[in-house]
């Protein structure tokens, strides 16, 4: 337990008798939402208009869950985060430094000298997107400059193929699709109420019939990063939220079925990371896209040649209408 968490260079653990609980990670680890996003809904479209000009990270609060060896010193570690708002810690097993600030002590508990202590921080310094509205100078060292690339070709071993975003296929960001993904992305968006009449003395209400236009979805994709080393990790963790946190929308495209939808960043959770013994990390993680346009639309059948060669034909009251029927 010695030297894995550093508070302002002292060993956490020598000097307050504590440690990061096991699955402890997971909520520093996870990624912030974006400071509000200015949107436009116009009668005649589906989905919104959102300005993703210059779009930023929020700060993030969070709770860490600590063991403590000897619950009376719970104090003292107080006490050092009490004698001014910033403190960096420096994690050994995430080879990460962050700088937090104090929010406070939802809870503690003891079991004789044994404890468990919750201490909720909050992160001002998010990763940052280099772009034309953004002066570096003007960052904290804290900062993280997401620049990293994806790797020119899928790891070793990689099995999955057929979600892309932004072009690059997930498999270049060393990112599993989980079961669950393809249900949330196929679902209807809800519908954009129309003008509604309502009148006291009268039954019902009195809808606007005229046409149905559909908001916005939010949309979870279930991911899994399983990274033979921390620093494998932080390449494949770094390298897909320089793609997703970029200004302007991103374009989603999966092959089953083969669809491709306007989208932009919402926010992140990470339900599960574990540091396993032998070095690898298996990393669980839900990031929520808003698909900003999908109205849902039927199927389409066209005639083809073996060859793949699209089969063309002359427009008129003779065209060929194609119809399946699902039997039992």
């Amino acid at each position: 337990m010695f030297n894995k968490l550093l508070i302002d260079g002292k060993d956490a653990y020598a000097e307050y008798g504590v440690f990061v609980e096991q699955y402890g990670y997971k909520a520093l680890v996870q990624m912030p939402s974006f400071k509000k996003l200015e949107s436009t809904e116009w009668d005649e479209y589906d989905g919104e208009e959102t300005d993703l000009t210059s779009p930023i990270l929020d700060t993030k609060t969070f709770a860490i869950q600590f063991c403590i060896t000897e619950i009376d010193m719970g104090d003292n570690l107080f006490e050092l985060l009490s004698d001014k708002s910033y403190h960096t810690f420096h994690f050994a097993e995430l080879s990460k430094s962050y700088k937090l600030r104090l929010v406070g002590n939802p809870s503690r508990s003891a079991l004789i000298h044994l404890g468990k202590i919750s201490v909720n921080f909050a992160d001002d310094f998010p990763p940052v997107v280099l772009n034309d509205f953004i002066n570096e100078d003007d960052l904290d060292d804290s900062n993280i400059i997401l620049n990293h690339k994806p790797y020119a070709t899928a790891p070793a071993g990689f099995k999955q193929k057929g979600y892309e975003l932004d072009d690059i296929d997930f498999s270049r960001f060393g990112i599993y699709v989980l079961d669950g993904t393809d249900d949330n992305i196929e679902k209807a968006p809800n519908v954009r109420a129309n003008l509604t009449v309502n009148v006291k003395n009268s039954p019902g209400v009195v809808y606007d019939n005229d046409w149905v236009m559909y908001k916005s979805k939010d949309v979870g994709l279930k991911l899994l990063i399983h990274a033979p080393s921390i620093s494998d990790f932080w390449q494949r963790w770094y390298s897909f939220w320089a793609v997703v946190l970029k200004p302007e929308s991103r374009k989603l495209y999966i092959d089953n079925p083969i669809d491709e939808f306007e989208c932009h960043y919402k926010s992140n959770s990470v339900t599960k990371f574990d540091i396993r013994r032998n070095g690898s990390v298996w990393c669980e993680f839900t990031t929520t896209l808003t698909f900003t346009n999908c109205r849902p639309l039927g199927n389409y059948f066209v005639l083809a040649t073996e060859d793949g060669e699209i089969v063309i034909t002359e427009p008129g009251s003779e065209d060929v209408e194609i119809n399946l029927k699902l039997h039992e």
